[in-house]
């Protein structure tokens, strides 16, 4: 009973997923075709880094405690040895991105030289090529 449900969720969470990527790489190749600048802040990308990472553990959690939760409500499931690999990968994976968001934040990564003074051609193929 458990490697079913474990299947369903690798099964059906893996293309979602994809498409979740799929459809946001769309989105940006559509505004660099029409010339709009793809800015994104380091507080925005720590943010969805640490989303992710709470996501992750959250799930690799869930997936280790289904036997505890199944025994509430009397359904006799043993935790296999790969549904405990999956979980204890899936929750590190997740608590590595909490830990480099976190270490990321505290600990700016300090570049030589200015490079506030260099200027940014604008996008676009007029730039570029001329």
């Amino acid at each position: 009973m458990n490697d079913w449900i474990l299947g369903l969720l690798v099964a059906e969470g893996i293309p979602l997923l994809a498409l979740v990527y799929y459809l946001e790489h769309r989105r940006r190749m559509y505004l660099l075709e029409k010339g709009c600048m793809i800015v994104e802040s380091p507080e925005r990308r720590a943010e969805r880094r640490l989303c992710n990472g709470l996501f992750l553990l959250l799930t690799g959690a869930f997936v280790l405690s289904v036997p505890a939760l199944a025994k509430i409500f009397g359904i006799e499931v043993r935790a296999t040895l790969e549904q405990v690999l999956a979980g204890f990968l899936i929750a590190s994976a997740g608590l590595a991105l909490i830990i480099g968001t976190i270490l990321i934040i505290r600990m700016p990564l300090k570049r030589p030289g200015n490079y506030e003074s260099h200027s940014v051609p604008e996008a676009g193929r007029g730039a570029l090529w001329k």
